[in-house]
């Protein structure tokens, strides 16, 4: 039988592994049927098995968390969600039970660590083949006007293979770590001037994807990436100054020609510099300035703190931000709304960490933030200290350092609870926690 082979069972775990980004590229449908897959293979394959290993602090912190979660769920769902236009009036509660697949994932994933099934070599080979393929088929499309399935733009941003969706320069800025460290770690050109160059091509590739993609924050976040990989890769130090030179540059041209590259660029510095104005005067005076032309990135952030605000405790449940908000005393938000009729609401208010308060309240928000700095902390003294070897310390900074730009508190995000989001965290989660858990370990 094939499962009774343990070769062909790592073949198919690993297989279903390395597809998961190119599952991002094909949709949320093949995104969940991926991950639904990974989970009933490893459970038919490993059963409880998964859940015999003594369970880290790190591992309770992360179940504390999705417990919490289902407490919230019931006590919102039953005592707090009256909301009579509501599709679902059990949606809290629906919501808060499905979100557990992605503590199951978080198990499976850190036990294939634990068990030495997973193959990083190939890992990294895939999802940096994933992360080169997105930044060459934006640049395909920016050059000819379509990609190559056909998709066409719309002249201010880019999609590529995501079609209407425009999240191409997301997926660039989280996927592309593995990039250079597929070379640095399994390349076996054994030229360095060789070497080099290809590190050169391939990042300087992403980088004009990054841009074409015109995805402003994960372009910001991009350049933190590079910074700490300047700081924890000394073979690529003098490269990475000539590639931030070129991205300067090349920003700087496409400002200067196109129009709507300056439009979009130079509006998103003088809007960065009015969030950062808001943000200050917001904490400390407790007032609410007003931008001329206004200012989307303020409008949500606003309405996030506000909605916390409706049920500051325990929030208002998952999925419940865009019900409470509507409850928002409308002179509250009278910068950012027309004058009749309800606030004008998202489903989110763009920014993790304001809508964990909103549907978790302050307590939720304290439970994510101890979980967040404990891992922080961990991985900065793994990665500084001892008890780790050279090769595991090489496996654990890329996920580290997409870790940290994930948690990053003042960019704008996606629902931190959809599948994409939820995904993402927790499978990189699952491997930080994982090698710093596992220390035992070469990785070859």
């Amino acid at each position: 039988m094939f499962f009774q082979n343990i070769y062909s069972k790592k073949f198919l775990i690993n297989l279903l592994i390395l597809f998961i980004p190119f599952s991002y590229i094909s949709g949320n449908l093949i995104l969940n049927l991926n991950i639904l897959l990974l989970i009933v293979v490893c459970l038919f394959i490993f059963q409880l098995d998964i859940f015999k290993n003594k369970f880290s602090q790190n591992d309770i912190l992360i179940l504390a968390f999705f417990l919490y979660i289902l407490f919230n769920g019931v006590f919102n769902n039953f005592l707090n969600f009256k909301f009579e236009n509501a599709p679902n009036q059990n949606v809290v509660l629906i919501k808060s039970l499905l979100l557990f697949r992605f503590l199951l994932l978080y198990f499976i994933i850190k036990y294939l660590i634990v068990k030495e099934i997973i193959n990083f070599k190939y890992l990294f080979y895939s999802f940096a083949a994933s992360c080169l393929f997105v930044s060459v088929d934006l640049i395909i499309q920016y050059i000819f006007g379509q990609d190559l399935f056909g998709f066409v733009n719309d002249g201010r941003r880019f999609a590529g293979p995501f079609g209407d969706e425009y999240i191409a320069g997301s997926f660039i800025q989280r996927f592309f770590i593995f990039l250079p460290f597929s070379i640095i770690l399994f390349s076996k050109v054994k030229k360095p001037i060789l070497s080099q160059l290809i590190l050169f091509i391939v990042i300087l590739l992403s980088i004009f994807g990054l841009i074409i993609a015109g995805n402003r924050v994960p372009l910001v976040l991009f350049l933190i990436i590079l910074a700490l990989l300047f700081v924890y890769e000394k073979k690529v130090r003098r490269l990475l100054l000539i590639l931030v030179f070129s991205l300067i540059l090349t920003l700087s041209y496409l400002i200067k020609i196109d129009k709507n590259f300056h439009n979009h660029y130079i509006g998103f510095v003088t809007k960065s510099f009015q969030v950062i104005d808001y943000l200050k005067t917001r904490i400390f005076t407790g007032e609410v300035k007003a931008y001329p032309g206004g200012n989307l990135y303020i409008k949500e952030f606003e309405s996030g703190i506000l909605t916390w605000q409706e049920n500051k405790l325990f929030g208002g449940g998952v999925k419940s931000f865009f019900w409470n908000c509507k409850k928002i005393d409308r002179d509250k938000m009278r910068q950012f709304v027309s004058k009749r009729g309800e606030v004008n609401c998202n489903s989110h208010p763009h920014n993790y960490y304001l809508q964990i308060a909103g549907e978790l309240g302050l307590v939720g928000l304290l439970i994510l933030i101890i979980m967040f700095l404990k891992f922080t902390l961990e991985g900065f003294k793994n990665i500084h200290g001892q008890k780790m070897n050279f090769d595991q310390k090489k496996i654990l900074i890329p996920f580290f350092i997409i870790f940290l730009t994930e948690i990053f508190p003042l960019k704008t995000t996606g629902s931190f609870f959809t599948t994409t989001n939820s995904t993402f965290l927790f499978i990189i989660l699952a491997f930080v926690v994982g090698l710093i858990d596992f220390k035992n370990k070469t990785y070859e």
